[in-house]
């Protein structure tokens, strides 16, 4: 299975969803981290918040680094994109 990240914004064209793939994975890139680690450390938090926010579920610290490294990703496409706040654009991975 090859996971890839793919950007998901649907007013932007091909050429700017592009671009905005190339700068999240800069990110990633240079903090030398696969993007789906970064993406399934999300998991982590979601299972701490459905169990209540109990000590014994709170996310590692690494997934806490992973989860903010996938946010400056996912900052970095919204300024090549010119998403303003509060607009939404879905860093995610599909198979390929």
């Amino acid at each position: 299975m090859n996971m890839q990240l793919d950007v998901f914004y649907p007013p932007a064209p091909p050429a700017q969803l592009e671009a905005a793939r190339a700068a999240a994975l800069a990110v990633f890139g240079a903090a030398d981290v696969d993007p789906y680690n970064a993406w399934l450390a999300w998991a982590e938090e979601l299972r701490w918040l459905e169990c209540g926010c109990d000590d014994a579920y709170r996310p590692s610290d690494n997934a806490r680094r992973l989860m903010d490294l996938h946010s400056r990703a996912q900052m970095a496409a919204n300024s090549v994109l010119g998403v303003s706040d509060g607009e939404v654009v879905t860093l995610d991975f599909v198979e390929r």
